[in-house]
């Protein structure tokens, strides 16, 4: 038998040789076992069973391929709760947190509101447990993102009104309205698909993460349709890239020239959202 600690650092071994930074082998044992960073220290000089050595050895080859640890494990944290993923849906980022608490602060406690793009279901379902009386809505494309966002809202026992389609052609085509929108929609541009991880491109669904025209297309299909689905006053928030705030204000204020715009940096100075009232 082998210890957690001598399995450890034979993987670290392993992630030296290949240029990965050895913590994430840590994250990863420490996400498998659902260990906190205490267990962690616990359990290091334990030896494993066959099952969790087996269990171990399977999860650290994947790792060394370059699949994502959460894909791996099957589950990402989002405001310090869990929420399945995997690879039907983007890994939701810490980042996003900033982006629908910004929201969540602009709503009243009865509103109706929609997730554009909700992928996992992990911002509907958050805004559900911080403000009950919320009537949500939530949309996507794919037909297997929403299954993965509909589980997940099962294991956090809250009610979301799932629809499938493009954008805000299942709100139109219900006559829904709303007065809150929020949306994280793919918004990289595929010439800068050079630029990023191996493991994004190679696992993460595309269709979630780029986007025409520069990456504006979705949000220019979202903004076309604003008068349809928006009820007076209604906030709508975007989570954008950090370079897209000044040309994405400048093609709202194209549109619809009477309302104010602001864009809002994250914790890290980037710009990272776009945030605005609808008119009375």
């Amino acid at each position: 038998m082998v210890s957690f600690k001598s399995a450890l650092d034979c993987a670290k071994s392993e992630c030296i040789e290949l240029n990965i930074e050895t913590t994430r082998i840590e994250w990863l044992m420490m996400d498998l076992f659902q260990w906190t960073k205490v267990d962690f220290i616990v359990h290091m000089n334990d030896e494993m069973t066959s099952a969790q050595s087996q269990q171990f050895d399977v999860a650290k080859s994947r790792m060394l391929n370059g699949e994502p640890i959460q894909y791996i494990v099957g589950y990402q944290s989002f405001y310090g709760e869990r929420f399945k993923v995997n690879n039907d849906c983007l890994i939701p980022r810490p980042e996003t947190e900033e982006v629908m608490l910004h929201f969540l602060e602009k709503l009243n406690r009865d509103d109706t509101i929609v997730d554009i793009g909700t992928g996992s279901g992990n911002i509907p379902i958050m805004l559900k447990k911080l403000n009950t009386s919320l009537k949500i809505y939530a949309t996507d494309i794919s037909n297997k993102a929403l299954l993965v966002a509909k589980e997940n809202a099962r294991q956090h026992q809250v009610d979301i009104k799932f629809l499938e389609g493009d954008a805000l052609q299942p709100l139109i085509e219900q006559g829904i309205k709303v007065n809150g929108l929020i949306s994280n929609p793919p918004y990289i541009d595929r010439a800068d698909a050079t630029f990023m991880e191996d493991t994004v491109l190679s696992y993460e669904p595309h269709s979630a993460l780029f986007a025409n025209d520069h990456g504006y297309r979705v949000y220019h299909d979202i903004l076309a349709n604003l008068p349809k689905v928006l009820k007076p006053n209604a906030q709508v928030v975007f989570e954008i890239g950090y370079n897209q705030g000044e040309i994405l204000k400048n093609k709202i204020q194209t549109m619809y020239p009477d309302l104010m715009v602001s864009i809002v940096q994250d914790i890290n100075n980037n710009d990272r959202i776009i945030s605005f009232k609808w008119h009375d």
